[in-house]
């Protein structure tokens, strides 16, 4: 996102894919859900993504306040 917004993309918001991570195109992986879920007991637990997503979320900051120095979130 950072790439796209020194491109000039006017990015105001940001959908994440998906909460869980779930059987994509016949297997498990890549996992990129904000919450994991364990494939044997289908058990969730959330994953730290989802407490800075939700953070983020909450203190409604844009994209410019989460800019570190050298150009990374």
């Amino acid at each position: 996102m950072v790439a796209a917004v020194d491109d000039g993309v006017d990015a105001r918001g940001y959908f994440h894919w998906n909460l869980l991570d779930n059987w994509e195109w016949g297997h498990w992986e890549p996992t990129f859900g904000l919450v994991a879920v364990d494939r044997t007991t289908f058990e969730r637990a959330p994953k730290p993504a989802l407490a800075w997503l939700g953070g983020l979320a909450s203190e409604s900051r844009m994209v410019d306040d989460l800019l570190c120095g050298d150009g990374r979130i």
